[in-house]
């Protein structure tokens, strides 16, 4: 039983790979090994960053500023992953006003975490769903045809 790799383990092979495919100190490597930390784990733990930023002998600050410019990257789990779609068309179906609705009702801006870490408000410029926006996705789920009032509906569920 000892020949079964743990998650960690695969993930530092992984990293090594990507690291003799890339070379050190890359970019692009590093955005691929985050991508595989988010992957496998859901989230880059600060470890994970750590991890990455020694494979490709960068500090791991320039590890954190990369992954800001990710926009799927998480740097914790959370409970709920909640994204409002700020496409041109959504935006002229009235997107405005449920995004505008839902950062009021959550208590959050884009990119921030609730207090108890459950929840995380993003947006992402479009969903490819344009005939039925303004859309929002919580977990993966599809909401279509959003408004104010199903704004507050959608976060009374997200709550419970």
């Amino acid at each position: 039983m000892g020949d079964v790799m743990s998650k960690e383990e695969l993930f530092v092979e992984k990293l090594d790979e990507l690291v003799e495919v890339y070379g050190e100190e890359n970019q692009e490597g590093m955005k691929a090994a985050l991508k595989a930390c988010q992957d496998e784990f859901g989230y880059v733990a600060a470890s994970h960053q750590e991890q990455i930023a020694e494979k490709f002998a960068v500090n791991t600050p320039i590890v954190k500023v990369l992954m800001k410019f990710i926009p799927n990257i998480k740097e914790i789990a959370v409970e709920k992953e909640v994204v409002c779609c700020s496409g041109p068309r959504c935006k002229q179906n009235g997107s405005f006003e449920v995004i505008k609705t839902m950062r009021e009702e959550l208590g959050l801006n884009f990119g921030e975490v609730s207090k108890d870490g459950k929840i995380r408000l993003s947006s992402q410029n479009c969903f490819k769903n344009c005939k039925n926006g303004p859309n929002v996705v919580v977990n993966g789920k599809m909401y279509e045809h959003m408004d104010k009032k199903k704004v507050k509906e959608l976060v009374k569920e997200i709550h419970k």
